[in-house]
């Protein structure tokens, strides 16, 4: 079935991730629309919803609401085993931010300035800005910030003409804590 809406355009498929996503936009909407009136779908609405949160606090620049948000996210997929994995870190925000697909095309590690940006949103719809995503293990957020400025990680969107948004998110091993830091650059 999969296969199908594939091959008819209603699903998209990564083959290097290995995920599937509706790239079309009343298709996703009625998709969103047909699971939240179903009981059986709640949870799914529930990550769907949390995942909506989570984008619109980056946008706003709440940092504290977007380090809650991400550790609830990175709770909820890994298990003790793999949660102070980075790679599980990695996929776990990646995750997070599902819900961006409906406004960004997102890139994972991009090469761009003098290295590889961890997670890099570049919005399709208008009046949104980019996002820079940096992840840090055991550091801080701060240092994951000056990353993305020393490293020149905003090369890739030299041609953009909205605002930045740079997101420095660290996780802490020792105290399980996450945090995050975000800077605006207005075009």
């Amino acid at each position: 079935a999969f296969t199908y809406l594939i091959h008819l355009g209603y699903l998209s498929y990564n083959r290097k991730d290995k995920t599937c996503r509706i790239p079309n936009e009343e298709v996703r909407q009625e998709w969103v629309n047909s699971i939240d009136d179903e009981e059986n779908y709640a949870p799914i609405m529930e990550i769907i919803n949390a995942s909506k949160k989570l984008l619109d606090a980056t946008v706003e620049g709440n940092e504290e609401a977007v380090a809650r948000a991400l550790d609830a996210a990175h709770t909820e997929v890994t298990n003790p085993l793999t949660y102070n994995d980075e790679h599980c870190f990695q996929s776990a925000i990646c995750l997070a931010y599902f819900y961006a697909n409906t406004r960004y095309t997102l890139f994972k590690e991009l090469p761009t300035g003098k290295g590889y940006a961890d997670l890099v949103l570049i919005p399709y719809l208008p009046n949104i800005p980019a996002m820079v995503i940096e992840l840090k293990h055991n550091k801080s957020a701060g240092s994951a910030l000056q990353q993305i400025k020393d490293k020149n990680y905003c090369q890739a969107l030299n041609n953009y003409k909205g605002d930045l948004l740079f997101v420095g998110v660290n996780y802490d091993e020792k105290t399980k804590e996450h945090s995050c830091k975000i800077e605006r650059l207005v075009n």
